[in-house]
């Protein structure tokens, strides 16, 4: 007992490692590239490698200037250092890496709380469906949003150290892992944190400090240090166009709009399952409190003021401040650039995980927020138990094809969906607090262990990837170009291995005129669309079909002769 009572924070640790490891790096070879983002950065990360091009970023030959390079840096490393590059080598470092930054918040949370407040925020965090999704991707959206969440960290630190040493330190690591977000993801990896920074100091009333030439003038060295080498060859090498391209990804109004903030609104609130529900109902249950709150703090905004009132706060009141203002202030990037830029709004989870754990540890060792836990855990548990029931007998209601790549989920669905959430609604009933809690935790592990790899394998199947791996490989096999016709899917460039031409819109007169050009060719076209190819008296064999995809070729002038001569009408597929 007394072992444990003085290594507490090891025990906590190894438990978060563990319980990690098993959600982020388990099963990750068991499925294949996802055709998103994935095959994109996975194919950029194989042409560096098989090219030994580290600076210039190339994607199936073509140069590619608003993607930097330090996520393929990391991806090949792993490949070099097993020895090939496979799916397993290619993910295990994104996995690393998210396990890596929930023990980091863990520890971090722990120098400036208490071990237990830092062991709830952590769990909550790391069994965010959105971080147990991502973290089994390899794109640059994880590592962005960790490299960011880092620097907004060493923000916090500065913020709450006492010694001069220890602050200089972590404004410095603050420029530092800014400017490795910058090679992650562009100069939004620098303005977020940096914003974000800004704004907490500002509320503590220590912005003098933050801007003292000291720390700038080394934080600007560093950062320059970091950033300029890879930026100064990219512009030397592509001109003014690298800039303008970059900066066109800033445009704001571009960017903005009804549609795309209500699509980033639902993304972080999937993303935050199965915490979000609540964090919004005692957020929306405290709402006046708090906006009144604010005001009377903001009412004398002198800086002196300010660090008066701010020192008056206690720290668990300071710290829930200044997730709040990362928060809305990493919201904001989110909603005007998070579409298209993922990281953003799983860097949201950050700071709503330390406001969550907040209102959870008041509900656990406090018998707080009983009737917002009460409500906010019955809605969503017995939808699940509805979700599951569907799925037990979806096999009798639903179309074979519809239901078909799913079979194998009915019992693991039953078992998570149905009587995990039971559990937790007794618990809930019977107050056992604990018990609640534990259920959300066992749940999001358990779809991270067991569903993760077959929902990632459904996905494949019935989005038709399946198709193009095969062809791509066929194509490979029979050392022929391959080409799509209306299709930009980088899974045919990443397991083809070679250049793929691409035809861009579905225009069946640039069709025709490609296969007269390129009669060897194989093209690979969706299936819906050999209609049109027909009707356009298009002559093309059909070499392989799949679930949406086929593989056709331009039929051979022997062939289409025998076939016009023939009286009967030939179906080619």
């Amino acid at each position: 007992m007394n072992y444990m009572k003085k290594h507490t924070a090891i025990i906590l640790s190894g438990i978060l490692t563990v319980v990690c490891f098993a959600m982020y790096a388990l099963n990750i070879s068991n499925y294949s590239f996802i055709d998103t983002d994935e095959t994109k950065f996975v194919s950029i990360a194989k042409e560096m490698l098989n090219y030994s091009e580290w600076i210039n970023v190339r994607l199936n030959g073509e140069n590619i200037i608003n993607i930097p390079p330090l996520l393929f840096w990391i991806v090949n490393l792993s490949c070099i250092i097993f020895g090939k590059i496979s799916t397993g080598a290619v993910r295990l470092p994104i996995s690393y890496i998210s396990v890596f930054s929930i023990l980091f918040m863990f520890f971090s949370i722990k120098s400036i709380l208490t071990k237990t407040y830092a062991f709830i925020i952590s769990l909550i965090m790391s069994t965010c469906f959105g971080i147990i999704v991502f973290s089994h991707l390899a794109t640059n959206d994880m590592l962005s949003a960790v490299l960011m969440m880092m620097s907004i960290v060493f923000g916090y630190l500065s913020i709450f150290g006492k010694k001069e040493k220890n602050i200089f330190m972590f404004r410095q690591l603050t420029y530092i892992f800014s400017s490795f977000a910058v090679l992650s993801c562009g100069i939004l990896g620098f303005l977020v944190p940096f914003t974000a920074v800004l704004a907490m100091n500002i509320f503590a009333g220590k912005l003098k400090q933050m801007f003292n030439p000291k720390n700038v003038i080394w934080g600007i060295i560093i950062f320059l240090l970091i950033v300029m080498p890879w930026n100064v060859y990219m512009f030397c090498k592509h001109g003014i166009n690298f800039i303008l391209t970059n900066l066109s990804l800033l445009n704001f109004f571009h960017t903005t709009g009804i549609r795309k903030m209500a699509v980033v609104t639902g993304l972080f609130l999937l993303g935050f399952s199965p915490w979000a529900l609540s964090s919004l109902w005692i957020l929306g249950r405290n709402f006046k409190d708090t906006i009144d709150s604010v005001i009377s703090y903001f009412k004398d905004n002198s800086p002196d003021k300010l660090k008066e009132k701010w020192q008056k706060l206690k720290k668990i009141n300071q710290f829930i401040s200044l997730n709040t203002i990362t928060f809305f202030t990493v919201l904001i990037f989110a909603l005007l650039y998070g579409e298209k830029n993922t990281y953003l709004i799983l860097l949201l989870m950050f700071p709503a995980a330390c406001i969550s754990g907040r209102y959870w540890y008041g509900y656990l060792l406090k018998k707080e927020h009983n009737k917002s836990i009460f409500v906010s855990t019955m809605i969503p548990d017995l939808i699940l138990i509805i979700c599951s029931l569907a799925g037990l007998f979806g096999h009798n209601i639903l179309n074979k094809f519809i239901f078909q790549g799913i079979i194998n989920l009915v019992i693991p669905l039953v078992i998570i969906f149905f009587v995990i959430p039971l559990i937790s609604i007794f618990a809930i009933i019977l107050k056992g607090r604990f018990l609640t809690f534990i259920a959300n935790l066992v749940l999001m592990i358990s779809l991270s262990f067991v569903i993760t790899p077959i929902t990632f394998n459904f996905i494949t199947l019935n989005s038709g990837e399946n198709d193009l791996i095969k062809f791509a490989q066929t194509a490979k096999k029979a050392e022929v170009q391959l080409a799509s016709y209306g299709i930009k899917k980088y899974s045919l460039v990443y397991y083809y291995d070679k250049k793929v031409k691409f035809i861009g819109e579905k225009n069946t007169k640039k069709l025709k005129e490609f296969l007269n050009k390129n009669p060897f060719d194989y093209i690979v076209v969706e299936i819906k669309d050999l209609w049109d190819i027909e009707s356009a008296n298009i002559k093309y064999m059909l070499l392989e079909s799949g679930k949406r995809y086929c593989l056709i070729q331009k039929m051979p002038y022997e062939i289409e002769k025998m076939q016009d001569d023939s009286e009967p009408e030939v179906i080619v597929y």
